[in-house]
């Protein structure tokens, strides 16, 4: 709803947390392996 107010600062704080769990999930599947390139259609 366009007339609801969110907090500022918790959106502040979903991205941060969404940030790093960003990068831990990178860091527990990093395996030396390059990452996958996605190439939209290709797979189709």
């Amino acid at each position: 709803n366009p007339d609801e107010h969110v907090n500022r600062e918790a959106i502040i704080y979903i991205n941060r947390v969404s940030d790093f769990l960003f990068v831990a999930a990178r860091a527990v599947n990093d395996n030396g392996n390059a990452d996958v390139l996605w190439i939209p259609g290709k797979n189709r």
